[in-house]
């Protein structure tokens, strides 16, 4: 419950509650869940603090999550498996929280590996939302063709989609496809085309 309380206060951009909330959620559970729920956790913190401009702390709390990931001690409990499964949930909320520290090939990696983690056909809509961040990871890394590929793939995924996190996914790009029109990048313009006829 506490976890997913900081979830809401980041989603919320209100940051400043969470490291105390996973905080205490952990002082809980410590010793007393499993290790992919411990992940889950830990995970979180690394994302609290992430957020808050702490970042030794931050990058700590991830090699904790890996740790905790790889600790083999029985199946996930059905009460952490809500946001899905902890090992994808754990690669997706680690590219976001390097993303927070601005380690923009870790987070690639990252959105690479929760490709493979969630499973393309339960988890559409999140292989969607992934391949629009690891979109808008290459594109900070001046990977420009890249980049076009990752976002059609999302918005192929995308199609007969409705959910607000969606549209605001495909209306983030509409700006840098801007510039990539200017510059003639192979497939930008049949891109934003595409962006445009999701969003009417």
């Amino acid at each position: 419950m506490m976890r997913a309380l900081a979830h809401q206060s980041l989603s919320l951009k209100q940051p400043h509650h969470c490291v105390d909330l996973v905080k205490g959620a952990l002082a809980r559970g410590l010793g007393h869940v499993d290790g992919q729920t411990e992940a889950l956790l830990h995970i979180t913190h690394a994302r609290a603090y992430a957020a808050v401009g702490e970042n030794p702390l931050a990058a700590r709390a991830l090699l904790a999550a890996e740790d905790a990931l790889l600790r083999e001690d029985g199946p996930q409990p059905s009460f952490s498996r809500v946001s899905g499964p902890a090992a994808g949930t754990v690669a997706s909320h680690t590219a976001r929280t390097l993303t927070d520290l601005a380690d923009h090939i870790g987070t690639e990696q990252q959105h690479r590996d929760a490709l493979t983690r969630w499973h393309p056909e339960k988890y559409k809509r999140v292989h969607a939302l992934t391949h629009a961040d690891l979109g808008d990871s290459l594109a900070t890394q001046a990977r420009a063709d890249e980049a076009v590929a990752a976002w059609t793939q999302a918005l192929v995924l995308m199609e007969g989609m409705t959910s607000d996190r969606t549209r605001k996914a495909i209306t983030s790009i509409r700006s840098t496809l801007g510039i990539y029109q200017r510059r003639r990048v192979p497939g930008a313009a049949d891109l934003a085309s595409r962006a445009r006829e999701s969003l009417a």
